[in-house]
């Protein structure tokens, strides 16, 4: 399965939006992260998909309702702020260093067969990948914005992307937009009032002089906007039927900073100013990735590695 690749110039907007969520993520003016344009060029590898959480709870409750507790999930681990109608979700964290070298593929028996089988997750690939969206906790879509680290076999790769599932993830040119273990990557996603116009939005590098800066504006319709989601993700590869969910590469430990959201109501704050939920990744019995365990987790957390 090949990557879909984005050619030409990019639509790109300036920041706009709640002030309060904009400066804490990109260090308070426009002009700091006026973003670039650039052709987008795929990487080599399979297509991603960064799925929505929404009926992957281990602990599963009745369709339709959400949870305000911690939860466990079979891809997802961090922090979610629930019950709302959100506009904006912005995030920093540094880019962890992938540990590659005992990379077996993991995954055995019917998930690696089948990542084999969907172009994705054979033996010697691992995923991992940190984002920032909106949806997706108790709905079927997700905007994000965010990075991955991967394994190639025993080989280290990095790089950033963005998506609007159920479209797989478009990767940003590594040439343009290169991406490597220590940077500091900012995040944001923004909506506008009527929730059919998105702005996903990544820099790399401190706020005040930024390496590079993108920023891309996408068109949805029907998007509830139920949810705002800072998150370690293993991602998946999928088919028209279903998806398998890849191997998660050995990231040890990534820490988000300055966590923010805001709502539609003009309410914005850290995580802990909304309802929110903190998840854990866990499948098959094993434990994934497990989140900074917090009753207010505040603008800060972090997430660590601990299974494939």
């Amino acid at each position: 399965m090949r990557r879909a690749l984005v050619s030409g110039a990019m639509a790109v907007l300036g920041l706009a939006g709640p002030a309060g969520v904009a400066a804490a993520a990109f260090g308070g003016s426009a002009a700091a992260v006026a973003p670039t344009v650039s052709t987008v060029a795929a990487n080599a590898g399979p297509v991603l998909y960064h799925q929505p959480l929404l009926g992957k709870d281990v602990l599963s409750l009745p369709f339709g309702l959400s949870r305000t507790a911690d939860v466990q999930s079979s891809n997802w681990a961090g922090y979610a702020d629930i019950d709302d109608t959100y506009e904006t979700a912005s995030v920093s964290w540094i880019q962890p260093s992938v540990n590659c070298s005992s990379n077996t593929g993991g995954g055995g028996g019917l998930s690696s067969l089948l990542g084999g089988l969907l172009g994705g997750g054979a033996s010697g690939t691992e995923y991992s990948s940190f984002w920032v969206g909106l949806d997706g906790y108790t709905s079927s879509s997700v905007e994000q914005a965010g990075t991955d680290s991967d394994c190639d076999g025993t080989t280290p790769t990095y790089y950033a992307w963005y998506e609007m599932y159920p479209a797989g993830s478009t990767d940003i040119s590594t040439t343009s937009y290169p991406v490597a273990p220590g940077d500091q990557l900012n995040a944001m996603v923004m909506s506008n009032a009527a929730g059919t116009s998105f702005d996903l939005m990544l820099s790399d590098g401190a706020i005040s002089s930024p390496k590079w800066t993108f920023s891309i504006t996408l068109s949805g319709s029907g998007l509830s906007r139920s949810s705002a989601e800072f998150v370690a993700e293993a991602p998946s590869s999928c088919t028209l039927i279903f998806c398998n969910e890849l191997p998660l590469a050995n990231f040890g430990s990534v820490t988000f900073t300055n966590a923010h959201a805001a709502d539609t109501a003009g309410v914005s704050g850290n995580i802990d100013a909304f309802s929110n939920a903190a998840m854990t990744m866990a499948s098959g019995g094993s434990t994934k990735a497990t989140p900074t365990p917090s009753a207010n987790p505040g603008p800060t957390f972090s997430v660590t590695w601990d299974n494939s």
